[in-house]
């Protein structure tokens, strides 16, 4: 699975390639709650993921090959791993993150195992800060880009098709897990 960190000065950018992606589809998306990669045609994501190169932004994806992993036990563990290792990296190579994150956990509890991992992960770092919110990435449209770029980095690695990286791979830093 991948988790993805995208860097962006003003989330309104990004909120505004998933307009003009809506735009120049038109009736095709008029009923599409959200701009879903896995649910769209891979020519829409690339729509998505250019107007978002246009726009400008950074990302780093944390790739886990869950083949190379003897035991799955604790599969959200092992997310909140992958979460924390990509927080930590986007901070140190962009500083201070205002995160918003999807709300896959609808818990309190689970957001709050999510939360002390983060705040695990950072441990050794000084003069960062992380603002951290969650919301419904069909309200919230900055959510679809960052979708897009897992997408396209699972596709990379799971199906070997390299259609939609070679659109972002100048702004992915890669990390394996």
């Amino acid at each position: 699975f991948i988790v993805v960190v995208v860097v962006v000065g003003n989330p309104q950018r990004l909120r505004k390639a998933v307009v003009k992606t809506r735009k120049a589809w038109g009736r095709i998306l008029q009923n599409a709650p959200e701009l879903k990669a896995a649910h769209n045609t891979p020519r829409i994501t690339e729509t998505l993921l250019s107007h978002a190169v246009e726009i400008g932004f950074d990302a780093v994806a944390v790739v886990v090959d869950k083949s190379k992993i003897d035991r799955l036990d604790n599969p959200e563990g092992l997310y909140r791993l992958a979460c924390g290792r990509a927080v930590r990296e986007a901070l140190e190579r962009f500083g201070s993150l205002s995160l918003t994150l999807d709300k896959r956990y609808t818990t309190l509890k689970l957001q709050d195992r999510l939360h002390q991992a983060l705040i695990a992960s950072l441990e050794g770092l000084s003069g960062k800060a992380v603002v951290i919110d969650y919301n419904d990435s069909r309200k919230e449209k900055v959510l679809q880009v960052p979708d897009a770029v897992a997408w396209s980095v699972f596709q990379r690695h799971e199906r070997k098709d390299e259609t939609t990286w070679r659109i972002i791979q100048e702004q992915v830093v890669e990390v394996k897990l």
